[in-house]
């Protein structure tokens, strides 16, 4: 079997863009929308733990510019 070099996650969403075509990305839509309806703490819980990250990844990089600013002269 072929192994496949992996992708950004742009360069896939925009090669999967150019290969679905407009019903098909309608169907996906649908289905993703019918998920989030019915499995919404699952939703929620990604979100928070998407926030959460952001969150924490403003917060260090804050620290770090703090830290920058200390050390120049």
């Amino acid at each position: 079997m072929r192994r496949i070099k992996p992708l950004r996650t742009e360069q896939y969403i925009e090669e999967e863009r150019e290969r679905m075509t407009e019903a098909a990305r309608e169907a996906r839509r649908q289905y993703k929308r019918e998920w989030n309806r019915k499995n919404k703490d699952k939703v929620r819980e990604s979100q928070r733990r998407y926030w959460e990250k952001r969150a924490a990844a403003a917060a260090q990089d804050q620290t770090d510019n703090t830290q920058e600013d200390n050390t120049s002269p």
